[in-house]
């Protein structure tokens, strides 16, 4: 009886990290309002980092997925005359 519980343990564990990983950063959470930022997210964009603006409601509006590790950057907030941000 304990190898079942077990087994469905496990089983319960590997279902969820499956719907972590498969879920969509749109329309989810983040920290700075009216701001653009870099993310990264398991199993999304191949694990590769992606640009975000996070709008006036603070929820993530995805901007382009980026192609390597460190190719997404962002200065002050990517808004404003000294704002920049860019994602290859």
């Amino acid at each position: 009886m304990k190898f079942v519980s077990l087994t469905t343990m496990i089983m319960s564990a590997a279902v969820l990290v499956g719907i972590v990983k498969a879920q969509d950063p749109n329309g989810g959470p983040c920290a700075h309002n009216s701001n653009y930022e870099c993310g990264r997210l398991a199993g999304y964009n191949g694990n590769m980092p992606f640009l975000f603006y996070c709008n006036e409601d603070n929820i993530v509006e995805t901007v382009k997925m980026c192609t390597c590790m460190e190719c997404c950057y962002v200065v002050n907030g990517g808004v404003g005359d000294d704002g920049y941000a860019n994602c290859t």
